[in-house]
Formats: C-alpha cells, sequence, structure tokens
C-alpha cells in the first residue's frame, strides 16, 4: 500500500495534476483581472454609480454562486464518466447540465426582476436604486448565456479539457471589456447606458462565446465519439436527479459562505469605521488568493473523481495529498508576502502615510499576518472539500461547512472580539479557528471513505 507514494508515483500525479491545475488559476486570475477593469469603468460614471455597482455585484454574486453550486456537479460526474471510460456517461452528463442551465434560468431572471422592489422597501439610498434598478434589468438578460457558459466550462473540466477553460477566459475577457466600454460610454454609435451597459455587454459577450464554444464541441473530432448533441432535450431522471443531489447542498454551502463574511463585514463595522475599512482592504486580498485555491479545488475534485471513475483506491489518496501540497505551493506565496510585506499590499490601496490613513494602515497592518495563516488553513478545507465532492460526497459538505462557519467560526470570532476584547484581530482569529477545525474532518472523512467506498457505485450509468 505505502508503494503508491513512491516518489516515481508522485512525480506522476504531480505532472498530471499540475496539467490540469495551471490553466484553471490562470482562467480565475483571467477572470478577476476582468472584474477589476469592469470597477475602474464604473469609477469614470460618479460615486452613486460606483455605489449602485457594489450592491448591484454583491447581491447578483449571492444569487449566482447557489446555482453554480449546483452546475458543480457536471463536473463531478463527468469526471467519474471520463475515467471510467464511459463514452455514453459523459455525453448524458453534458446533456443534462445543458437542460439545468435553461431550467434553471427562469427562476434566476425572476429573482432578478424583483430585486429592486425589496431594495425599495428595505429603504436603499433612491438615488443609488435608481442607477442599480436598469442594472438589474440588464443583468437579467445575461443569465441563460452564463449559465450555459458555465456548464460548457464544468463540463470541459470534468473530461480535463483545462486548457480550453483557460482559453476560453483569454477570449471572454477582451471581448467583455470591448463590450463594457462600447454600452457603459456609448461608443461607435451606440447609446449610452451607463451602469446597465455592464448588464448588456455581458449578455453580449456570453452569447458570442456560448455559441462559439457550443460550435466547437459540435465540430471538434475528438467529442465526435460522444454525440453531445444528439437528442440533448431528452431528459434521463437518473443522471439529473444525481446532479441535483450532488450540486444542491454545494449551492447552499456556497451561500452559506458568502452570507457568513457578510455578517462578519456587519461584526466588523460593529467595531468602528477605522476597523471595517482594514477589514475590507484585508478581505480584498483575501479574496485574490482564494480565487485561485477554488481553482485547486475543482483540480482535486476532478482527479479524485478521475480515479473514481478508473476504480483505483490507491490512488485517490495520492491524488489528494499532492493536490495539496500543489496547494500548499501556490498558497505559500502569498502567504509569505502578506506576512512579510503587508506595507506594500495596503499601499496599493491607500496612501498609509496620509493623516486619515493612518490608523486604517496600522490596523490592517495586524490583520494581514493572519490572513497569512487563514490561507494556509483553506487551503486544508479546500483540498479536502474538493476531494470529497470527488467522491460525490456533497451532502457531508454541506453539514460540515454550515457547522464549522456557524458552530464554531462565528461564536469564536463573536467571544475574542467582543468578550475578550480582541477586537478585528479576534473576528479573523475565530475564523481561522474555525476553518482549520474544519479542513481537519474533511480530511479524516475523506480518508475514511477513500479506504472503504465502493467506487464503482459512485459511477452513474445509464441503465
Amino acid at each position: 500500500m505505502s508503494s503508491i507514494f513512491s516518489l516515481s508515483n508522485i512525480k506522476s500525479e504531480f505532472k498530471c495534476s499540475m496539467r490540469l491545475a495551471v490553466p484553471l488559476v490562470a482562467s480565475e486570475v483571467i477572470y478577476g483581472l476582468n472584474s477589476f477593469i469592469a470597477t475602474i469603468m464604473v469609477a469614470h460614471l460618479g460615486q452613486e454609480q460606483l455605489a449602485a455597482n457594489a450592491l448591484v455585484w454583491s447581491i447578483y454574486i449571492s444569487v449566482i454562486v447557489f446555482f453554480i453550486g449546483i452546475f458543480c456537479s457536471v463536473s463531478v460526474m463527468s469526471s467519474q464518466s471520463f475515467g471510467a471510460k464511459d463514452q455514453i456517461g459523459v455525453s448524458i452528463c453534458f446533456k443534462q447540465g445543458l437542460i439545468m442551465a435553461i431550467a434553471f434560468s427562469l427562476p434566476m431572471m425572476l429573482i432578478m426582476w424583483v430585486i429592486p422592489v425589496v431594495l425599495t422597501w428595505a429603504k436603499q439610498d433612491p438615488a443609488v436604486i435608481k442607477c442599480a434598478k436598469p442594472f438589474f434589468y440588464s443583468l437579467i438578460w445575461s443569465i441563460l448565456p452564463f449559465n450555459i457558459m458555465i456548464v460548457i466550462q464544468q463540463f470541459l473540466i470534468g473530461i480535463t479539457k483545462t486548457r480550453l477553460v483557460m482559453f476560453m477566459s483569454i477570449l471572454a475577457v477582451p471581448i467583455e471589456i470591448f463590450f463594457y466600454y462600447t454600452f457603459i460610454f456609448g461608443n461607435f454609435g451606440l447609446p449610452k447606458l451607463e451602469l446597465a451597459g455592464i448588464g448588456y455587454g455581458l449578455t453580449v459577450s456570453y452569447f458570442v462565446l456560448a455559441m462559439f464554444f457550443m460550435g466547437w464541441l459540435y465540430f471538434s473530432k475528438e467529442l465526435r465519439i460522444h454525440s453531445l448533441f444528439k437528442k440533448w432535450w431528452v431528459i434521463e431522471y437518473k443522471f439529473l436527479a444525481e446532479m441535483i443531489r450532488i450540486g444542491l447542498p454545494l449551492g447552499l454551502m456556497y451561500c452559506s459562505e458568502v452570507v457568513f463574511f457578510a455578517v462578519v463585514a456587519i461584526m466588523m463595522g460593529m467595531l468602528g469605521v477605522t476597523v471595517l475599512a482594514a477589514y475590507q482592504i484585508s478581505y480584498q486580498y483575501l479574496m485574490i488568493a482564494l480565487v485561485i485555491l477554488f481553482a485547486l479545488n475543482q483540480n482535486t475534485a476532478v482527479r479524485v473523481g478521475n480515479e473514481v471513475g478508473r476504480n483505483d483506491r490507491n490512488k485517490l489518496r495520492l491524488t489528494a495529498a499532492v493536490n495539496m501540497m500543489i496547494s500548499f505551493g501556490f498558497i505559500l506565496l502569498f502567504s509569505i508576502f502578506y506576512l512579510f510585506f503587508p506595507q506594500v499590499a495596503i499601499g496599493l490601496d491607500i496612501d498609509a502615510s496620509a493623516v486619515h490613513f493612518k490608523d486604517v494602515a496600522a490596523e490592517a497592518m495586524k490583520f494581514f499576518p493572519i490572513v497569512a495563516v487563514l490561507l494556509m488553513t483553506e487551503c486544508i478545507r479546500l483540498v479536502g472539500c474538493g476531494a470529497l465532492r470527488g467522491l460525490k460526497d456533497s451532502h457531508f459538505q454541506m453539514m460540515l461547512s454550515v457547522f464549522g462557519f456557524w458552530a464554531i467560526a462565528f461564536p469564536s470570532a463573536y467571544l475574542l472580539a467582543f468578550k475578550f476584547k480582541f477586537g478585528g484581530v479576534g473576528i479573523w482569529w475565530g475564523i481561522v479557528i474555525g476553518l482549520f477545525i474544519t479542513g481537519i474532518l474533511f480530511l479524516i472523512r475523506f480518508n475514511r471513505l477513500a479506504k472503504s467506498v465502493d467506487l464503482l457505485s459512485l459511477v452513474t450509468k445509464k441503465e
């Protein structure tokens, strides 16, 4: 059994995982750049538009993250079918993903339609709502092509075509930026739509990209054996039910995490404006690194899913261990930077020497070393999470994540911050405690399942 961890096997798995991981990491970084540039464009419109942009995106992300979690089941199931060399199963996974993309578009669109009314009831600033309302309505039309794009992306990840996912990102960003610029400022003879231009820009971009990659999938000689579009509308209830069973807990888990950090921001705000501002700076840099960890989380899920399909029990633990090593390698660079050069990161956001920013900078300096530690604990949690996802153990992930965030991290943060008077530093350490414990429990669960679960029974097959 120990021979599976031989140097030659570790090298082989390292090469295989890195070949998949690097394009995924690059894709996430490129998408992050896209959001950054869009925000810069909006900043030129004025303060109210910038505030409305922040409000709309925070709500929009909260809506789509739930459904993205469901669509992640496409990569899990297609990776297992691909590992088992089940061509029919691979095809069905893609088709059922398309059906989900279309079916879930309507409720997502309805949610975006009613949100402006809810904001009015919540007595938000009328000027901000006036800017945000057309933005919400323009985003509605982007939802269907967005869902299709996510399904295509998850399918490609599942069949280990991550270089195509990277190419999708490289192609998407300039197209999206071009249409942002065109619709926001009214260039090339089109009307100036301001914030709403982002929604329409995304709609056009997603339609163009979705049609391009659907065409590629259709005409690809390599994928022709799967007949991806033959009777794509036929519902395979066994596969569709399994996708929803896997994806629903993932969507709920992602939503729980988004809400948790919204509550953390409120707690920081209770400690004062200075603490909240310092938190926003440190949280921004935390998210930059977490984007990369999310890509590595997906990579782990796919590699474990591949080995499940191959019924190779020994390689399950090797795959998880090597992906943990890769994740630590990536994140160690960020942690070292945040630990030893926090002033550089802070200086990119504010002028730390300015009198009115000195207190904020001093508070942020306290936060960055903890963020460095937090990232290392997140390696454990997210790799463990991805490994369990590859085993379709998403319900346990959801339950344990909710427990870790709300039953451990939240009370720990509250007690350290408000009862023991550690302030914002206490909140950060409370999060570290909760995520570290959750990560260890994820790994224990994975190690146990890797030894005992019937791998062949996990692969969904057409009857």
